[in-house]
């Protein structure tokens, strides 16, 4: 029998599961969505204005801190556990290129390879992030079960 495809990604035991993972992984997200934010409305005008080459950095903010935000947004939502986990990563990194090449074909899509440069850098990152925070807590302390 085959299994269903949230499998990949998930179980339901760790679904279920509020742990100290969990936690870290909702506070990643909301540090990640804040750090991106300020990005988009303070970092990027102030490229602009001022005309400072920061190699495309300003251009692909979206991109980079976005997917670290799905990411881990996605990660605290699955609870998902270590091998599932890269699982995550890869399906939503592959997801946002896919998207990218995708865009000349989309009403108002602009295709940019910084774009694609982001995303690759933001899910190092999160891959970073995922192998710290679970190197980080040796005993993942569950805190309620439902």
């Amino acid at each position: 029998m085959a299994r269903p495809i949230g499998y990949l990604f998930t179980d339901r035991e760790s679904f279920r599961t509020i742990d100290l993972l969990r936690l870290l992984y909702a506070l990643t997200f909301v540090v990640a969505f804040f750090l991106t934010e300020v990005g988009r409305s303070v970092y990027r005008p102030y490229i602009y204005d001022n005309e400072i080459n920061d190699f495309g950095i300003a251009d692909s903010i979206g991109n980079l801190g976005g997917i670290v935000v799905q990411i881990f947004l996605s990660l605290a939502i699955l609870n998902s556990q270590k091998r599932k986990a890269f699982n995550v990563i890869g399906f939503l990194v592959v997801g946002y290129i896919l998207y990218e090449i995708l865009q000349p074909y989309l009403p108002k899509g602009v295709f940019d390879w910084k774009d694609i440069y982001g995303t690759l850098i933001g899910g190092f990152v999160s891959l970073g992030l995922l192998l710290l925070l679970r190197r980080v807590v040796k005993r993942n302390r569950v805190l309620a079960r439902f």
